[in-house]
Parts: C-alpha cells; structure tokens; sequence
C-alpha cells in the first residue's frame, strides 16, 4: 500500500508560487528521520507550512527538535504559517528567493543564517507565559465549575 501524505490549502498554494517561480522543489519528503513539506535540494532548504495545530505546546516542542535536527544536519528552515499564505502568499515567495539570492554557493551554508523570528512565534510565547502566570496564582481555576 502506498502511504501519499495530504497536502493543506496553504501548502498547496504555496507549492503553486514556487511553481510559477520555476524553483525545483519536493513536497514531503523525509529528511534525517522528518517528513517536510517542502525541501529545495540546490539550497538545502526547508520549507513549513504551520497550521492551527502547530499552536499547541506539544506541537511546538516537536517543531522545535524538528528544527534543531535538520539545522544541525545542515539545512535552512523557514516557516510560514496558514494565514501568512493566505494572506500573502506572494510575500512568502519573496522570503525564499531572498534567501536564495543569498546563498551563492549551493552548499549547506543555510545552518549559518539566522532565520527572522516569526512575530506569531513571539505572541504565542508571551499568551503561554501569562497563562502559566495565572495558573500559579490561581491553580484550580475556574475548572470544573
């Protein structure tokens, strides 16, 4: 039996740009024990797409061992979410090809570059940490009530 793991709106949007910008690229494939949603060969990049379910604190640890896995193997690891496909996925484009642009080797230099922080990323942190805040003020909440 022959296992083809779905593709999301948003990843098929975003494979559709790439596309039109004639860059070669895979959809998921496995790479040192991950599957990914997208991998450019020629840069050794690596291309996520995060959905709802990445919000959680569970996803987010695996996200991150996935992440350190890969960059230490040397490749690059960009993520975009939904909404940012969504809502400009043109924009998105235009992150790979800087960061292509950027590399005039096609080495597996991308493990030196520092990814841009993703504001969601940031929001997200803050929201968990005001709610561990208020779970140790008030550990038993309102649940159950």
């Amino acid at each position: 039996m022959w296992y083809e793991p779905a593709k999301t709106s948003a990843q098929k949007i975003l494979a559709a740009k790439l596309q039109a910008e004639k860059i070669v690229f895979y959809e998921n494939q496995q790479l040192e024990g991950w599957e990914v949603d997208i991998y450019i060969p020629d840069y050794y990049l690596v291309v996520e797409v995060d959905g709802f379910y990445h919000l959680s604190t569970k996803q987010q640890a695996k996200d991150l061992e996935k992440d350190s896995q890969l960059r230490a193997a040397g490749y690059h690891v960009l993520r975009f979410t939904n909404a940012q496909i969504y809502q400009d996925g043109s924009r998105c484009v235009q992150e790979i090809k800087e960061l292509i642009a950027g590399h005039g080797q096609r080495i597996k230099e991308a493990e030196r570059v520092e990814a841009p922080k993703q504001l969601w990323q940031d929001r997200l942190a803050e929201l968990k940490e005001q709610m561990q805040n208020k779970e140790k003020k008030d550990p038993g909440g309102d649940r159950g009530q």
